[in-house]
């Protein structure tokens, strides 16, 4: 059944042609959707970012990434420095490249930025382990893919905003965690392109 699945995922991302945001000089940054089977299904790796002040995406859910450094010369080196610093997982060794999803403006305290986010997909190896970096990432957490893809599994979060405003959001509970925002944007993605009819 895994096996399967893989086959399905990289079929349909080798002909999936991401469309990219139309932003004047934007800031890069990229995120890594990772995939590891086990028990009999693949499981998605979350980050639970670490608290800081001036982080608008302090303490969110998310995927590994970050911004394009100036001598990153692409945003796939990007997401393989990245996802090293963050939870120690190196890609160059442990990943196999499966694709890219479409580019998403990212948000931050309920406003759009001037930030594009790129969201690569990859393959990970059963003994690649995650080893947050605890100024970074306060927690960890692998979801099954099988879990994702159930009928009904979407639910409706009320989040506070900085101007004391609430919103309401579509957004996925796994294990305590909430996963919305870019990350719930990224992912619905992901799993409307690999859906089966």
């Amino acid at each position: 059944m895994v096996h399967r699945k893989i086959t399905r995922i990289r079929q349909m991302l080798e002909s999936h042609d991401p469309p990219r945001v139309e932003l004047e000089d934007p800031m890069r940054a990229a995120v890594a959707l990772l995939l590891q089977p086990m028990a009999e299904d693949l499981h998605v790796l979350f980050i639970h970012r670490a608290h800081h002040p001036h982080d608008p995406w302090s303490g969110h859910m998310a995927f590994p990434g970050g911004r394009k450094d100036p001598e990153d010369p692409d945003l796939r080196v990007t997401i393989h420095r990245e996802t090293r610093e963050e939870v120690g997982i190196n890609l160059d060794i442990h990943g196999e490249y499966l694709g890219r999803l479409a580019e998403v403006q990212a948000m931050a305290r309920g406003k759009m930025t001037n930030m594009a986010v790129s969201p690569f997909v990859y393959l990970v190896a059963p003994e690649a382990q995650p080893e947050p970096d605890p100024v970074e990432v306060q927690d960890t957490i692998w979801v099954p893919l099988s879990f994702m893809q159930q009928d009904g599994v979407e639910q409706t979060v009320q989040r506070d905003m900085p101007d004391k405003s609430t919103i309401h959001v579509p957004a996925l509970v796994y294990g305590g965690k909430t996963i919305w925002g870019l990350t719930y944007r990224v992912l619905r993605e992901f799993l409307g392109l690999i859906h089966e009819k």
